[in-house]
């Protein structure tokens, strides 16, 4: 499990992400339990934190994709290489996920399928056996896709697909970083989604989450940093300003509407 992690800002410039005010409060940031949340206003750089930390500790984009090739990633790599981690066990197992990176890798997982299809049916074609050796890498291909993805993922709602591939994906004693996970997902889902996620911490898995869900950062044991303008610190469930505001909506939400809409 990945136990702390030290940020080391010598000598840096100004530039993103090193103008962030808060990134001195994480000389020696704990991660002591095995859920923790990053939570904040949009903006504040919750994102950043849990993709500098994906890259340092290596923990595989959910596309596989290396972080060094891709653009959106370049002005991370320095600030990455200034984090220093501190472990029990150092995970080789789990995965990076971006919510933006959702669409794309169920459309990939999609083209994959196809491709392999096509390859069959052209050996078809050409008369090639069942059983022909020419046919096993396409066969076993498409084989362990099904097994991974028994309902291909395109075919299912936004939020199926999201909980059938954390469902395939999921593993006990493994990291995951997870940013906004809850964007695809209505409320019920978002509880299905937290059921998973306890269910493998309960056999050894380790989960830190960028998060706007009241829902989600309700686990009872679970640690939350509040990133703000100006710090990162722990913050009790019922202080933050998403739990606080939503409390108050739900109360009287007649009364936010009459307002909002008189003061426009």
């Amino acid at each position: 499990m990945l136990k702390k992690v030290r940020y080391t800002a010598a000598g840096l410039s100004q530039e993103y992400p090193f103008h962030l005010p808060w990134l001195s409060a994480i000389e020696d940031l704990d991660f002591h339990q095995p859920l923790t949340f990053l939570v904040g206003n949009n903006g504040v750089g919750k994102s950043t934190l849990i993709q500098a930390l994906a890259i340092q500790t290596q923990i595989p984009q959910l596309t596989n994709a290396p972080y060094e090739d891709d653009p959106s990633y370049t002005a991370l790599l320095a600030f990455a290489n200034r984090l220093k981690t501190e472990w029990d066990v150092k995970s080789k197992s789990g995965f990076f996920f971006r919510a933006d990176d959702f669409i794309s890798f169920v459309r990939e997982n999609e083209r994959l399928r196809h491709e392999l299809q096509e390859e069959l049916a052209l050996l078809d074609q050409q008369g090639v056996p069942k059983l022909s050796f020419q046919r096993q890498p396409y066969e076993n291909s498409l084989a362990a896709l099904k097994r991974t993805y028994p309902k291909a993922l395109h075919t299912l709602s936004h939020g199926q697909s999201f909980l059938a591939l954390f469902k395939s994906r999921l593993a006990p004693n493994s990291l995951y970083l997870l940013d906004e996970p809850e964007t695809p997902l209505s409320p019920q889902n978002q509880l299905g989604l937290l059921q998973m996620i306890d269910d493998q911490i309960k056999q050894g898995a380790q989960f830190i989450i960028a998060s706007h869900s009241p829902i989600l950062t309700a686990h009872p044991e679970a640690v939350i940093y509040e990133i703000s303008d100006t710090h990162i610190a722990p913050i009790d469930y019922d202080e933050i300003e998403n739990v606080s505001f939503m409390k108050h909506f739900m109360s009287d939400p007649q009364r936010f509407m009459y307002y909002m809409l008189e003061n426009q």
